[in-house]
């Protein structure tokens, strides 16, 4: 039972590298911009999580809790690897 929690954090952290994938191959590579993008929508799941409320409203915390450490990782992968060039 102690892992149950990283099954959502990790669901988060998918949901937020798929947002930022399809945001990098829509903006034709502009890696920084499509971060914004996950930046963005990790905070309207947050927010999302205050109108819902209860139970549910703390899952969904705990998944943008996910979007938010993939949103960090990508912030440093975006920055090291493509302002590099």
């Amino acid at each position: 039972m102690s892992g149950s929690v990283m099954v959502p954090i990790f669901l988060g952290f998918a949901v937020g590298l798929g947002v930022f994938l399809i945001s990098f191959y829509v903006l034709k590579k502009k890696a920084l911009k499509a971060t914004h993008l996950t930046l963005i929508a990790s905070m309207v799941v947050l927010a999302s999580t205050i109108v819902i409320g209860s139970w549910e409203g703390m899952g969904i915390g705990i998944v943008s809790f996910g979007m938010m450490l993939s949103c960090i990782l990508l912030y440093i992968f975006s920055f090291t690897l493509f302002k590099a060039k």
